[in-house]
């Protein structure tokens, strides 16, 4: 039987996202005759046992290396046997019926080369790459220098993105994205295939031209969408992706642009590979930066305005103080910052609970430092005491702040409890509920929505037709989509509908795992019982060290403190004690350490023995004993050990 489709999907190191591609593949593919190959560029995720394993009639080639997005297209292509070739991302969702629009439009369209569809990210915006123009000198020009940001609907700066064209309209078009490139065979066969000079982008912009110069239209078909979790093969905002892309727009210009023209937009190119990455650079320095920046700032700026407060109505002399005294308050500052930052509270899951106790541990340190200083380095005891109490409400401030303008919220933590709506039969939320459950999300489910119009009301709370307005009473953060009952098309169509702050997740069919993307700049967030732990983290792991060191210098410092304790109240072995110290500081032991007894400690990353145990003293359940070193592991912070160690000295 003659094939209709071949579908072509290059993957690596998304193995998760992949899944979820080829079970909507499958969906789009019913009905119709295609055949479906993955081509893997060296995965080290276990992509290609899965694909085995679970998609078994996958056409499947194995790279030994990754010799880049061109030259694993074309071994599948070359292959194929399909009247149609589709290029597919493994971060895509085909809609059910993506591929009969395609192919209905092709076949009466006999001019037509090449079609692309509507694309939207994880969080069900539009993304504009689904319609493009050439990047000739003016067009690369206008995208180099951002005026096709600036204008982004105007036919003269944004020519590269068709701003000017609607994203509900059919349109002939010029440029095809890569993630989804619905062509002709025997096109591909007459204009040539993709062009291996080109690694990664590019690719797609000059088989494009080739196909237009063949005399073949291409274009945009807004009647059929797919999402694109964009982000997760490559990382947009890294130095490299910029090198990558505008080296890929000079290897297009040298092919197929000449003359004085091409020589400027050479320069151009080169000059904003430089640009870009310095700005790529900045970006990510100052995202990392920029919420200590605002701390020290609303901490310093609020000291200022306290002393000169102190000042004028307490001492009744606005020049009370000397000009040192702002050395001071920076220096104070910087103290709060840099507990905050060991403590954890700079992390996006970071807890307002453990932000607080870092704000009072600085506090209590610098009161303690403070006591220490001689006379002659002695500025005003009160303005420590203020600045407990103003970081307190600074820092809560700032953040406050942050999570508005992020999802027009006024709330506190990153990691609040989601509030979750999940969709989909009775049998796929309980499986759904049991992976939340072993993936430790902070989670409360405030409705059960059914993908039927007609639904039984004791379980479930609602269906499409009535959640968002159940969504807005419950205040629900997130929606879980049981995928195995529900249609893409249905799921999509919400998704444009839903308030921006909601975000989107799915669980595929029998996945032991859930994700989803919210924008086409955020790498994937992903809920799995493959956990991911902090202890793995190298930096985490530094932390703990110190912490080690720290305590062990302590035990030094108040060394005959230590031993009347250990003697007189723990009514310990004291030679134990300091043969510990000696251990912990050679880093043969650490102060805190897994439960012992766990027979699945294996499976969790690698802690030496603890001085101090986690979890209750008496606990034998083996469940009870393995969550507790898995709850240590997953989340660990400097502030555990040092509350633990706290918690177990005085029990």
């Amino acid at each position: 039987m003659a094939i209709d489709i071949s579908i072509v999907i290059v993957n690596y190191n998304v193995r998760h996202f992949l899944q979820q591609t080829l079970e909507s593949v499958e969906r789009a593919t019913k009905g119709l005759s295609a055949e479906i190959w993955v081509v893997d560029n060296h995965s080290v995720d276990d992509s290609v046992s899965m694909v085995k394993s679970l998609f078994p009639h996958v056409k499947l080639i194995e790279n030994k290396h990754n010799p880049g997005f061109s030259v694993a297209n074309n071994q599948a292509i070359n292959n194929s046997s399909g009247k149609y070739v589709l290029l597919l991302n493994p971060d895509t969702v085909l809609q059910e019926d993506t591929l009969k629009v395609c192919l209905d439009f092709m076949d009466v369209h006999p001019d037509c080369g090449a079609v692309g569809a509507k694309m939207i990210d994880g969080g069900g915006n539009f993304l504009p790459e689904s319609k493009r123009g050439f990047p000739s000198p003016w067009v690369s020009f206008c995208k180099a220098t951002g005026l096709s940001s600036l204008f982004p609907k105007s036919k003269v700066f944004n020519q590269y993105h068709l701003g000017f064209l609607s994203e509900n309209e059919i349109n002939e078009v010029d440029v095809l994205c890569g993630a989804f490139m619905f062509m002709r065979k025997s096109v591909l066969d007459e204009v040539g295939y993709l062009d291996e000079a080109f690694f990664m982008y590019g690719e797609d912009i000059d088989l494009s031209y080739r196909i237009k110069k063949g005399g073949f239209k291409i274009y945009y078909l807004p009647t059929t969408q797919l999402i694109h979790f964009k982000g997760e093969s490559t990382k947009k905002t890294s130095v490299n992706y910029v090198k990558v892309f505008y080296q890929a727009m000079i290897i297009f210009v040298k092919k197929h642009f000449s003359g004085r023209g091409a020589g400027l937009l050479l320069i151009l190119l080169n000059v904003a590979i430089v640009g870009r990455a310095l700005i790529s650079v900045m970006r990510r320095f100052m995202s990392r930066l920029w919420m200590r920046l605002m701390d020290f700032v609303f901490i310093f700026g609020g000291m200022i305005g306290i002393k000169a407060l102190w000042e004028t109505y307490y001492f009744e002399d606005p020049n009370y103080f000397s000009n040192k005294v702002f050395v001071y308050l920076a220096i104070v500052s910087a103290v709060y910052i840099l507990i905050i930052q060991l403590a954890g509270g700079y992390k996006r899951n970071y807890k307002v609970g453990q932000l607080m106790r870092s704000v009072g541990t600085a506090f209590l340190l610098l009161l303690a430092f403070y006591a220490l200083l001689p006379t002659t380095f002695r500025f005003s005891r009160a303005l420590i005491l203020f600045s407990g109490i103003w970081a307190m409400l600074s820092v809560m401030l700032v953040r406050l702040i942050t999570n508005y303008m992020e999802n027009g919220r006024l709330r506190l933590g990153k990691n609040q409890v989601k509030r979750l709506f999940i969709f989909g039969s009775q049998p796929e939320i309980k499986r759904v509920e049991n992976i939340l459950l072993s993936t430790l999300v902070d989670h409360e489910i405030k409705g059960r929505i059914s993908g039927d119009e007609h639904y039984d009301s004791s379980y479930y709370d609602g269906n499409f037709s009535k959640v968002l307005q159940l969504a807005e009473m419950e205040k629900v953060d997130e929606f879980v989509f049981c995928m195995k009952d529900l249609e893409w098309g249905a799921v999509m169509k919400l998704m444009k509908n839903a308030p921006k702050e909601i975000e989107f997740k799915m669980a595929g069919d029998d996945h032991l795992s859930i994700l989803g993307s919210k924008s086409k700049n955020t790498s994937g967030e992903l809920y799995s019982v493959q956990f991911t732990y902090n202890l793995d983290q190298r930096s985490e792991r530094i932390k703990k060290r110190i912490v080690d060191i720290t305590f062990v210098f302590l035990f030094i410092i108040f060394f005959p403190v230590c031993i009347l304790w250990q003697l007189l109240v723990k009514r310990k072995d004291v030679q134990g004690l300091i043969q510990n110290m000696w251990e912990i500081l050679k880093g043969n032991k650490t102060m805190v350490g897994y439960k012992r007894g766990d027979l699945k400690i294996e499976e969790l990353p690698n802690v030496q023995k603890g001085y101090f145990e986690v979890g209750p003293k008496f606990i034998e359940d083996q469940n009870l004993i393995h969550r507790a070193n898995t709850i240590y592991a997953k989340e660990y912070s400097i502030w555990m050990d040092i509350e633990l160690i706290v918690t177990k000295m005085w029990s």
